[in-house]
């Protein structure tokens, strides 16, 4: 099964611990119109996008340890859009990707 990872899922950080658990087993998908939402934030200062850069780390240890597959897809998006991401721009980049992905 493919998981697409949210910008929202990475902050919360609940998905290493999903994943360590057992609770999903798959491909991990982190799509980088979430990144780049992240790493912008991170460059305002805000500690979600610390936050959400860290549980990306942690996805990836467990990835490494558990033999799944992370990938990273998509389109980073353009500073505009990153600046319209509360209007829901990189959401819908994000499910875009889901869609074409099937997951």
């Amino acid at each position: 099964m493919k998981y697409v990872i949210d910008t929202s899922a990475l902050i919360d950080g609940r998905v290493s611990k999903m994943l360590e658990d057992g609770e999903i087993v798959g491909t991990i998908i982190i799509p980088e119109p979430a990144i780049a939402e992240l790493e912008a934030q991170a460059n305002r200062g805000k500690m979600t996008g610390f936050k959400g850069l860290e549980e990306i780390g942690r996805i990836r240890d467990v990835a490494n340890r558990r033999g799944f597959d992370v990938i990273f897809l998509g389109e980073r998006p353009s500073a505009d859009q990153i600046r319209l991401a509360k209007s829901g721009e990189i959401d819908n980049m994000i499910r875009k990707i889901a869609e074409d992905e099937r997951a």
